[in-house]
């Protein structure tokens, strides 16, 4: 869930040929990865570009125009809650090339996006209005008084209830097609009134106890079956309306299919835990696998899809770093965006330009990689270390040939060829 308080980083990616250490690594299961689909070759595919989410309010105030410019030119989107709309044009002057996006949850309200004093809805007395400025694509207010049936009960009590972690976010009726309707018509007005260049939407729910069960929605079955529908509605009123979206989706390798399913309403999908949930990496073998094909799913239907690795922490490792970064490499078509741990500082970012890529992922023993003309990606996935093959001569540590590369578990390297020598 991407929520304000939460930020997402610069690219921070591995060192080049670097031996990646790994201890006390945590890891789901133990399986042979399934090789990703066949995608098409791009030229663009052995660049990493980047995504950030600007959400802390706190944090952004605190941000001088400098660190702002910084941020700008090192990633390819930036994401920002509605009302800090003024800071497009400063980020746009830093790099015209950078989209700005708004943030909208869309299976939540929220009670504190109202024009008082602290901001703080409280029963929505006469006077009390929402602010024109939303985390969502409706006011709790004008639902409290128009439609307090798009509020969801809470099994058991029956009462409208505020996400289980998040208070004063109340879950709404996603599922329903008026309210489908209204949140898409209310997002699309704010983004041509601002120019926003696009919308992260939030929470698009798989399982039904998320942030507590409601009585409509009980089962996984019933959530993604109204969550589907609402990327339906949304997804199509938002690509007639030429506003692209990306849609961040829980859990979604828990559901077998689910994600090549709901690539095809929106504009691409978003996985918040690529690869980890900690600060280690958490997926190998098949799970790692699981991960790829939702890369190669997106390269193949040519969707912008966004990749989050670890927790919201600057103590996300190196390994971490490399082995997503590494991962990302095997299938992205060059239109997938990577994002790791969390924003604390502002390290200079490391772009990675491999060139060309000259085939899809192959596997070489325990490892997995992916030849570019300007190097090489490679991928060991498994719970034990390895020597890879890399099918070629590439630079090392300390600029020395190396033709194979020694891989702690779950851990990746990226290395390129030497100057002026590109394969074909």
């Amino acid at each position: 869930m991407r929520r304000p308080g939460w930020m997402t980083p610069l690219l921070v990616a591995s060192a080049v040929g670097a031996v990646l250490a790994s201890a006390g690594v945590a890891v789901w299961r133990s399986a042979a990865p399934p090789a990703p689909a066949a995608v098409g070759l791009p030229a663009q595919a052995g660049t990493v570009k980047t995504f950030t989410d600007l959400l802390d309010e706190a944090q952004v105030q605190a941000m001088t125009r400098a660190q702002l410019a910084m941020i700008a030119r090192e990633n390819a989107v930036v994401v920002l809650n509605s009302w800090d709309f003024r800071l497009i044009p400063v980020l746009k002057r830093a790099n015209p090339s950078v989209q700005v996006w708004v943030y909208k949850d869309l299976s939540g309200v929220r009670s504190d996006d109202c024009t008082t004093r602290t901001g703080n809805c409280g029963a929505c007395r006469p006077g009390v209005a929402d602010s024109g400025l939303l985390s969502s694509g409706i006011g709790y207010c004008w639902l409290r008084r128009n439609h307090p049936d798009w509020l969801l009960r809470a099994l058991g009590s029956g009462q409208p209830f505020q996400f289980r972690g998040y208070p004063r976010t109340w879950e709404t009726d996603y599922g329903n097609r008026a309210y489908q309707r209204q949140w898409a018509a209310n997002v699309i007005a704010d983004v041509h009134s601002h120019g926003w260049d696009g919308v992260e939407l939030d929470n698009a729910l798989t399982i039904a106890d998320a942030y507590g069960i409601a009585a409509r929605y009980r089962s996984d079955a019933a959530v993604q079956a109204a969550t589907y529908s609402a990327l339906q509605e949304v997804g199509h009123a938002l690509s007639q309306a030429g506003v692209a979206s990306v849609a961040n989706v829980g859990y979604a390798t828990g559901f077998r299919g689910l994600w090549q399913r709901w690539l095809g309403p929106v504009g691409g999908l978003e996985q918040e835990f690529y690869l980890s949930f900690t600060t280690q990496p958490n997926a190998e073998g098949g799970q790692w696998g699981e991960f790829e094909s939702e890369v190669s799913s997106c390269a193949a239907q040519h969707k912008r899809c966004w990749f989050h690795s670890g927790e919201d922490t600057a103590a996300v490792t190196t390994q971490t770093r490399g082995y997503a970064l590494a991962s990302l490499l095997l299938a992205t078509d060059g239109r997938q965006l990577l994002s790791v741990g969390s924003l604390t500082t502002l390290p200079a970012a490391l772009r990675v330009a491999l060139g060309f890529p000259l085939s899809t992922m192959d596997q070489a023993g325990r490892a997995w990689r992916r030849s570019f003309a300007g190097g090489v990606a490679v991928v060991n996935p498994t719970r034990s270390s390895t020597v890879a093959d890399l099918g070629g001569s590439y630079l090392g540590n300390g600029g020395h040939p190396v033709s194979a590369v020694f891989l702690e578990p779950v851990s990746g390297a990226v290395l390129r060829i030497s100057a002026g020598r590109q394969r074909r």
